[in-house]
């Protein structure tokens, strides 16, 4: 007696055989629809909103607090000593 194997396809992908299902959601995924975290399947759409959970806010610097000055007046002193640096070059040719 012969047993008939069905293949399942990708949510996605009608073509394309399904090799998981997302943890989130339950849908069947393809290889390419799939992204493994910590070896558990996770479809595209899932994975983004998780990507979006767990996103962190980009960190700005603002400038007009103490710590601000300190960065600004640090910056300036490099800038000063890479401008007096490369003006000794020019004046000074020939060494090494």
């Amino acid at each position: 007696m012969s047993a008939s194997l069905a293949i399942v396809a990708c949510a996605n992908h009608e073509s394309r055989e399904a090799i998981g299902v997302c943890v989130r959601c339950r849908r069947r995924v393809c290889s390419e629809c799939t992204t493994k975290i910590d070896g558990i399947n996770h479809c595209v759409g899932c994975f983004a909103e998780l990507a979006k959970e767990h996103a962190q806010p980009a960190r700005t610097i603002h400038m007009d607090g103490p710590w601000g000055r300190t960065i600004a007046a640090a910056m300036g002193f490099g800038f000063a000593v890479l401008l007096a640096w490369g003006v000794l070059e020019l004046l000074l040719p020939g060494r090494g």
